[in-house]
């Protein structure tokens, strides 16, 4: 793997270090679980100055995690450290409003590909064969000889939201999987009960609100045999998305405009099979919105500044011409 050997010159050289480990928007259990993961092995290694900072939120998937952090989790955090490890995130964008000051060491541990505006990072630690980033994290553990079982539950709960609870998981996926639970005493259902996501009555209605909102928005598209669902609101755009598959739609697109523009879609894993990838288009959008876009095959969003109409057109005109060419 690229990079590993840098990370552990990094680690091994002189001088007086401290960490700033950043997550992504609304960080979730891959951001979160990689980032806390990494700082059980950083405190391991002796490093006392290590915090890990988040951008605007932790998702509700996430906030479970939190108990199994050794340190800090600040949101928006002013960055001080010197070095500044940077988690499944493929673009500056989707860090704000964090900014990290020019002379910071930067490293990225990733698993997307950013073609068209990528992080700058004195070292790149990427792989975008791995189905999430706790698996490019567990295979540095293996490189650098550590593991402990809070670290393996962190990296299990990102492997396991990543891949959709396993429906986008590899042979790789499953090795990786083998080998934590091979080396310490963890049940599966303890690690699905970590990632169940944390509300309360408010948040229940909300969602309730939002998706109710979303069905009174729903515009349906219907392009040869499939069903597109299309609508806006102002929260959970990615679970109406979900929503709207269960109640019969091929492909799910939800926008929502509040405070910028979020974009979330999802598809059918027969489409997925067929070769649609939701991830690479919405890399396209991300220009659009003056933001970034990606994620994977059948689930995928975008954050940006405006042009959310402008964004919609371009991944119906996308996923109209895959349509066409798999007929």
């Amino acid at each position: 793997m690229k990079g590993k050997i840098k990370l552990k010159r990094l680690l091994e050289s002189p001088g007086d270090k401290s960490f700033l480990l950043l997550c992504h928007h609304n960080a979730d259990p891959d951001s979160l679980g990689s980032a806390i993961a990494f700082a059980r092995f950083l405190k391991s290694r002796g490093y006392e100055r290590v915090k890990i900072g988040v951008a605007q939120s932790v998702s509700s998937y996430a906030k479970k995690l939190l108990s199994l952090s050794p340190v800090p989790v600040e949101k928006n955090p002013k960055v001080s450290e010197n070095v500044v490890v940077i988690f499944d995130t493929s673009s500056l964008e989707q860090l704000e409003p964090i900014e990290i000051p020019p002379g910071r060491f930067v490293v990225l541990i990733d698993h997307h590909v950013e073609k068209e505006k990528p992080i700058k990072a004195d070292i790149a630690v990427v792989d975008s064969s791995k189905t999430s980033t706790a698996e490019i994290v567990w295979e540095l553990f293996k490189y650098f000889r550590f593991a402990d079982e809070e670290s393996v539950k962190a990296l299990l709960a990102g492997i396991v939201t990543d891949t959709a609870n396993f429906r986008f998981a590899n042979a790789r996926t499953f090795k990786a999987v083998s080998e934590m639970l091979g080396r310490f005493p963890v049940q599966m259902g303890e690690i699905f009960q970590l990632v169940a996501p944390v509300s309360d009555e408010n948040t229940d209605q909300a969602k309730r609100m939002a998706i109710l909102k979303a069905c009174q928005r729903l515009e349906i598209r219907k392009f040869r045999r499939y069903v597109i669902a299309i609508s806006r609101v102002s929260a959970y755009e990615s679970y109406a998305c979900k929503v709207f598959l269960q109640l019969g739609a091929d492909i799910a697109i939800v926008g929502s405009e509040k405070k910028g523009v979020r974009i979330s879609a999802r598809a059918r894993e027969s489409l997925v099979k067929k070769g649609l990838h939701l991830g690479r288009i919405m890399e396209r959008v991300g220009p659009i919105i003056e933001g970034s876009g990606g994620g994977h095959a059948g689930a995928a969003g975008a954050n940006g500044r405006k042009n959310l109409d402008e964004a919609v057109k371009l991944i119906l005109k996308e996923i109209e011409k895959f349509l066409k060419e798999v007929e």
